[in-house]
């Protein structure tokens, strides 16, 4: 195979992103115009990791061909920072200094934008000091790119460089000559120029000076950062990126370099005082032309001298830097040119283009001075700005400082006045921080009053923002904002929220307008924008974004209530903990508030609790806390009252409990309790803030009475609005005694507590019924072998219908039919089986499916579910003529018995003094299994081994589990009888 081949395949595996034809076409464009000599990738010693591509190019290549393929090499993802390095090559005594600032600096600057490092390649001074902190980047996703152009001619051990697309495992050579250094082995890229010389340093410069302004182009300017589709047939000029010279110490060819990027390439460079040589005198130099000039101009008027006035002051300065440029001759590295004049170059530096120079005081950096990664940016924009910047400018500059996500420099540098931020045009990058979860841009840009209708005109820019996440939507995009609330939204929170209302805020009921009250009411279904972009913000986990706009936005507590229920659903969807820690942060801010609110009007405080708000789907409070389970909101003393008053009713609940207990069975006593005339009283010079929360339907012109039913089949607290349809007008003061005692009565037993009471009595008479058929009252309805279900009995026993005259037990006689308790339990049974399906019917869930989902997830429903189909399968089984269904049909029974006593515990969940306590046994019982788990695991390893050496082999049967298991746990518990069985068969278990 040729070599032109061989190289055709090897570039066609750097451009990875091209299609297979138009690869071959490029590389044989690139081959032809580069010139390429020598090619691969370089493996560094035994870490097969540190891999390098290089090439080998004429120092006459082309620059712009060369930046394509590194472009490509990057998955055709240009940089936007280029950082080229520069220096001698001394070593360092304040190495560990240099090392700990450039760390700081540089890994930060990768951090925030892709960047790419030029320096030397060699492994000498300065560059092995730039590779050493590129191999410490501890964050390997954002890989930096260190690229090294170095002479061919000066590489040690180049002969084994010289391949054509083929792996090389570079080693040092052990013969190195005095003219040559080895490679630095953390690069990512390099590129040799030769010129077919050897030993001779410089013979890259020119070409690493042309390929620096390939790069930053004609003129500085800043682009995106996007991904470049090259054409295969022609290669255009990329865009341009910017292009920052840091230089350290430095000889004379450092001073032409600076030169050269300065005035020819138009390249910011950044300078190190204080360590030495070039570094040195430029920033001598420059502190000597700030001091002078001021006198320059003020002496302008009245100088007599022929020369003109730059000219004096350059005289001025050679003279005062004679001196110092003498001394620092002795330190300046590399050969001196003596035709040309270091001071002129430096001082056209100055004179023309100060805004290029750029320096750190390295002395005092550990007190006083900016970091690395500030003052490359700062050089950027100093190098874009001018006198009379223009909006393109300033643009130009605010997206630098964005793609470094440094808002500092914006407020501070860039955008200084008013009107600056009036003039620009900031939607893309408002999109943009957004995208990006850059909190502090999007902040800013709000408080200078950015409009978030200029981006978002209509739901289709929210609709992109959802499917930018990687959101998949079912339904169609008629209606994009409707979409986002049923295919997203609704499914996490539950359909009790109801998106019609989220769209129809103005549509209120009739009786409302009856009320003396002032309420706002929107005029438009306009798009509150801040609202929809605090939801989208908490559903893709972008949490400062959210308390942002939850700060920015309306009903605070309601919004922070929806995003502790968000979080939480996906935090149990996506199994991340950082959900839960948002959702406890947004249920903090809503108590925070919560107690502030009740501190100031507790009135209003409480009705708001249980205020239905249209902008959030006519949720409540109350209901969004039950929901996300937020117990430290619910445990608040505002809530607390809500509660009080809603499980009383309209008894005044100060009478204490035992009167309302005594009145349950006296019931005409109910009718002389005292009690509110409403269960929340309406203010109607209240007085609500625009926009703060939208009057629900309970608040109705003498039509409404709310109830606050619990559902302790459910277990969950549900606000529902209950219409007493009453039209007639009732006069308190001329009502008969007798007709406000009925009422009273009426209003006892609406009382959620009331019924509670009564449920619990029920339940009493249920267990006591159920009770009493099992143990007095079951008998089978044909004859049977007694011994099967009886123990204590002789086999040969049998129920003898024909022997009456022979005395029976009691529990043995046979009966014709189910008895009167029997059949009166199961009918009970029945009732509670559809009140079970009427608690599914009358969720506040719309689909059928999200019914028997929100039903079926609380415990106690599985256990009502399971009670019911239990006592049901005996009863059938009781029928059926078979001694083994009877008396698995008194088994079934009695489990479901046991299941319908510990259902009791649920009940005394409701008693104050109690609840707590169940819920600590059952965190406790949790907490146990693991316990328990261990316990098996030794009972299992004792038991086995042990049982095995006393019985020997046996035949398999069910009973043998049951018997090792006995032999070992009861032994827990002092039954020490097998230890006589131990030691009649020592001989066995000497090993014991």
């Amino acid at each position: 195979m040729s070599s032109s081949n061989l190289m055709s395949d090897h570039l066609v595996d750097i451009s990875t992103t091209l299609s297979s034809r138009d690869k071959r076409k490029d590389s044989n464009f690139l081959i032809a115009t580069l010139g390429i000599q020598s090619y691969g990738t370089i493996i560094f010693g035994r870490n097969q990791s540190n891999r390098a591509n290089f090439i080998r190019v004429p120092a006459n290549a082309p620059p712009t061909y060369v930046k394509q393929l590194l472009v490509r090499k990057c998955d055709n993802k240009r940089p936007s920072l280029v950082i080229s390095i520069t220096g001698s090559s001394r070593e360092y005594g304040m190495k560990s200094k240099l090392f700990r600032i450039f760390r700081k600096g540089l890994l930060k600057v990768a951090k925030t934008t892709d960047v790419w490092i030029i320096t030397g390649g060699v492994n000498t001074s300065i560059t092995k000091l730039i590779g050493e902190i590129i191999r410490t980047n501890p964050d390997p996703s954002r890989p930096i790119h260190l690229i090294g152009i170095a002479p061919w001619g000066c590489i040690s051990g180049v002969e084994q460089l010289d391949v054509h697309g083929t792996n090389v495992i570079y080693a040092k050579s052990m013969t190195d000559e005095n003219n040559e250094t080895p490679l630095e082995p953390n690069h990512t890229q390099f590129i040799f120029i030769d010129n077919g010389t050897k030993h001779q340093y410089g013979v890259e410069t020119e070409f690493r000076t042309q390929f620096e302004k390939c790069i930053s182009g004609e003129a500085f300017s800043l682009q995106n950062n996007q991904s470049e589709e090259m054409s295969t047939s022609s290669y255009p000029q990329l865009d341009s990126v910017p292009v920052v010279l840091l230089v350290i110490d430095g000889g004379f060819e450092t001073i032409q370099k600076v030169h050269e990027s300065v005035m020819r390439n138009k390249i910011p460079v950044v300078m190190l005082e204080g360590t030495g040589g070039c570094c040195d005198l430029f920033a001598k130099c420059y502190h000597l032309y700030n001091e002078h000039r001021p006198r320059t101009r003020t002496s302008q008027d009245t100088n007599s001298n022929p020369l003109p006035v730059s000219e004096q002051m350059k005289a001025k300065l050679r003279e005062r830097l004679r001196v110092v440029y003498d001394e620092y001759n002795l330190h300046l590295l590399g050969d001196m040119n003596e035709h040309l004049d270091y001071f002129q170059m430096i001082y056209e530096c100055i004179d023309s283009r100060m805004i290029f120079l750029n320096f750190i005081n390295f002395k005092a950096h550990s007190h006083m001075e900016k970091d690395v990664d500030l003052a490359i940016l700062q050089a950027l924009l100093n190098a874009t700005n001018s006198s009379e910047a223009n909006v393109e400018q300033k643009l130009e500059q605010l997206n630098l400082a964005f793609e470094w996500n440094r808002v500092d420099i914006v407020t501070s540098f860039i955008m200084k006045t008013d009107r600056d931020w009036m003039k620009i045009n900031l939607s893309d990058l408002f999109y943009k921080a957004l995208i990006r979860n850059q909190t502090s841009f999007i902040q800013l840009f709000l408080e200078h009053d950015y409009s978030l209708n200029d981006l978002f005109q209509n739901s289709n820019q929210l609709l992109t923002l959802y499917q930018n996440e990687d959101y998949v939507f079912k339904h169609s995009f008629d209606d994009p904002l409707r979409t986002i609330y049923k295919d997203v939204i609704q499914p996490l929170i539950g359909d009790f929220f109801e998106i019609d209302a989220v769209f129809s805020p103005h549509k209120i009921p009739q009786t409302l307008s009856e009320l003396n009250t002032t309420i706002y009411i929107p005029t438009a279904n306009t798009i509150d924008v801040e609202k929809e972009l605090f939801l989208w913000a908490i559903l893709t986990g972008k949490q400062e974004l959210a308390l942002l706009f939850w700060s920015r936005g309306k009903n605070k507590v309601c919004a922070a209530l929806i995003a502790t229920l968000l979080n939480k659903s996906k935090a149990q969807k996506e199994k991340d903990s950082r959900y839960d820690e948002w959702a406890n942060q947004f249920e903090n801010l809503a108590v925070q508030i919560l107690e502030k609110f009740y501190r100031v009007h507790p009135s209003e405080c409480t009705k708001a609790i249980i205020r239905e708000i249209p902008q959030f789907g006519n949720v409540t409070w109350l209901h969004l806390a039950v929901m996300a389970e937020a117990k430290l909101f619910i445990a608040q003393r505002a809530v607390q009252d809500v509660l009080s008053s809603i499980w009383y009713g309209y008894i005044d609940h100060r009478i204490g409990k035992m009167k309302i207990i005594f009145s349950t069975f006296m019931i005409w006593y109910s009718g002389f309790l005292p009690y509110h005339n409403e269960m929340v009283e309406i203010n109607h010079s209240t007085t609500f803030s625009k926009g703060s929360t939208h009057t629900s339907s309970f608040i109705r012109h003498d039509v409404s009475r709310l109830v606050f039913l619990v559902d302790k089949q459910t277990g969950k607290a549900q606000c529902k609005l209950i219409e007493d349809k009453k039209n007639e007008e009732q006069e308190c003061e001329d009502a008969s005694s007798t007709a406000t005692s009925k009422n009273n009565v009426s209003k006892f037993f609406a009382a959620p507590y009331v019924n509670f009471l009564y449920n619990l009595y029920s339940h009493i008479v249920f267990l006591m019924l159920f009770s009493y058929v099992m143990l007095c009252d079951f008998f089978p309805l044909y004859d049977f072998p007694l011994h099967i279900c009886i123990t204590g009995l002789n086999d040969t026993n049998l129920v003898d219908p024909k022997n009456a005259s022979e005395s029976q037990q009691y529990s043995l006689q046979k009966r014709s039919q189910p008895s009167i308790t029997e059949l009166v339990l199961t009918f009970w049974m029945f009732t509670i089986l559809c009140e079970e399906i009427r608690q599914i019917i009358g969720m506040e869930l719309k689909s059928i499916q999200g019914k028997m989902l929100g039903y079926i997830s609380i415990f106690w429903n599985k256990l009502d579910v399971l009670s019911v189909l239990l006592f049901f399968i005996a009863f059938f089984l009781r029928f059926y003529q078979s001694s083994s269904c009877f008396c698995a049909a008194r088994i079934i029974l009695a489990i479901d018995l046991s299941i319908w006593y510990i259902r009791t515990l649920d009940i005394f969940s409701a008693v104050k003094k109690l609840g707590p306590k169940l819920v600590m046994i059952g965190e406790m019982v949790h907490d146990m299994k693991f316990y328990m788990v261990m316990l098996i695991v030794f009972i299992l390893a004792f038991a086995v081994p042990a049982y095995s050496l006393m019985y020997g082999v046996d035949k398999f049967t069910w009973d043998l589990p049951r018997s090792i298991l006995n032999m070992a746990y009861w032994e827990i518990f002092g039954e020490l009888t097998i230890l006589d069985e131990i030691e009649s068969k020592y001989s066995q278990f000497f090993i014991i």
